[in-house]
């Protein structure tokens, strides 16, 4: 998989129809460290942990644990007027209130937890696509820390969050985007919708090629 070193910085994007009520927002801004919500579980979760790998291996394995679904549905009732959407991407703090997550929710909601401590440029939302028996759309967390690390959430059998990148041979990254920047690598698209990717080889493919040093 290419990294974070070939992409390209662009101005931030326009996303729409990922809201309940379908309005415009930037990519950028789905990704929350200064929610409320956040920073608490964020110090919940990090309670008397002193060494930084082990603060990430427990953010990631509570997200990972988060029951996985294809997609998100949402809907809220507003003076009587009923807005519902089928694939919704949260803002951070709501992910926490969900009951399940798609990967593009597990993202959000493990980059926001990551970017309580790590800088805007080491921890990124990385879309992707994965190819498989074709090509389907993905979101997985990314950590530019020395090497370059996927950490995958959406099967809870995978037992490290340390992938390397140059490893992930199946991964076509497309899009990094944190709260702070956005890049893209040349010459590539994202397939939509981001219905991947808790399969059940994946666990398998991922433990073979992980980082060791970290399990």
């Amino acid at each position: 998989m290419k990294t974070i070193a070939e992409a390209v910085a662009c101005d931030d994007q326009p996303i729409n129809g990922a809201t309940i009520m379908g309005e415009d927002r930037y990519l950028t801004s789905w990704i929350d460290p200064g929610s409320l919500e956040i920073q608490e579980r964020y110090k919940e979760l990090t309670k008397n942990i002193s060494g930084q790998n082990d603060r990430i291996i427990a953010i990631w394995q509570y997200v990972k644990n988060i029951p996985y679904t294809q997609f998100v549905s949402a809907k809220v009732n507003i003076g009587g007027r009923v807005f519902s959407q089928h694939d919704s991407w949260l803002d951070a703090g709501q992910t926490l209130q969900a009951g399940k997550l798609n990967c593009m929710n597990k993202s959000i909601l493990l980059i926001s937890l990551l970017r309580q401590e790590l800088p805007a440029d080491t921890a990124f939302i990385c879309l992707n696509n994965v190819k498989t028996n074709g090509i389907g759309g993905h979101a997985v967390g990314y950590l530019h820390l020395g090497d370059d690390y996927i950490l995958e959430t959406t099967n809870p059998g995978i037992k490290s969050p340390f992938l390397r990148a140059e490893d992930a041979d199946i991964y076509e990254a497309v899009i990094f985007v944190n709260d702070k920047s956005i890049s893209y690598i040349p010459g590539v698209s994202l397939k939509e919708p981001l219905g991947l990717c808790c399969i059940s080889w994946l666990e398998n493919y991922i433990n073979e090629r992980l980082c060791t040093e970290y399990i």
